[in-house]
């Protein structure tokens, strides 16, 4: 099978890129570059596949330039990747640190036919259910709670990325909350536990915003009961998709 490995990154960030290129070098891949859109430079009339009153309503706050400029570069990695011959893409955001660790454990994920997607980093991930192990001390398997926060590195086949493609769109989440949810999106999504990637303490400061601009964002209380209710209910549904995943051992 073949694989691509596809690096987001902004033109206003070389020295991210330089770091991560430095990394793949060592460890032996070659990065496909695809540039990361700048929010800041897209006006709201010009978001498309933005949908801001479901935004609003499932997440509880005004959307930030910089939370649909990374969700518009992941469906734009997912073009690139499905107009590829590739049968497997390897997505990094530019502040992540790659290790030689990385690729044996890669090769033991894809032996089995058991994922759609799996994510190799993590802000959290506290009630996870094994499913297999796949060396150096990984295991694969799901998560029961959540969300377990970030979208900097992932794997995913060529029926996750048609399957996401199509059903990322529109926007009425941050990516890193959207990706995960294979409940709704008909993925098989996966985890791997502990983290394979780790952040760049080089590169690692966020692009989208700090706490107080997100915090800043939130909306009324009271306008936020869509929220409360969305997120009750899914509570139970990831519950319920990592209990009844289908494990390959």
């Amino acid at each position: 099978m073949k694989t691509n490995y596809y690096v987001i990154n902004l033109d206003r960030s070389p020295e991210r890129l330089a770091a991560i290129g430095a990394d793949a070098a060592t460890i032996g891949i070659d990065l496909i570059r695809v540039k990361a859109v700048d929010g800041k430079t897209v006006p709201p009339q010009a978001r498309e596949i933005l949908d801001e009153s479901g935004f609003r309503r499932l997440h509880g706050k005004i959307p930030m330039d910089g939370e649909y400029g990374c969700y518009q570069s992941h469906i734009d990695v997912f073009d690139a990747f499905l107009a590829s011959d590739a049968d497997i893409a390897v997505i990094f955001e530019d502040d992540v640190r790659l290790t030689p660790a990385l690729l044996p454990v890669l090769d033991r994920i894809v032996a089995v036919d058991d994922w759609d997607v799996v994510k190799l980093m993590h802000h959290r991930l506290p009630v996870f259910r094994a499913h297999r192990s796949i060396g150096g001390g990984h295991r694969l398997g799901t998560s029961l709670f959540g969300p377990t926060g970030s979208s900097a590195a992932y794997l995913v086949n060529r029926r996750g990325a048609k399957t996401l493609r199509q059903r990322l769109v529109p926007m009425q989440l941050p990516y890193d909350v959207a990706l995960e949810r294979g409940w709704a999106l008909g993925v098989r999504v996966r985890h791997v536990k502990p983290d394979l990637v780790a952040g760049n303490p080089l590169t690692q400061q966020s692009l989208i915003g700090g706490r107080a601009k997100y915090s800043a964002m939130k909306l009324a209380p009271w306008r936020r009961l869509t929220t409360l209710l969305f997120r009750t209910a899914e509570v139970v549904r990831r519950a319920r998709f990592g209990l009844i995943a289908r494990t390959e051992r």
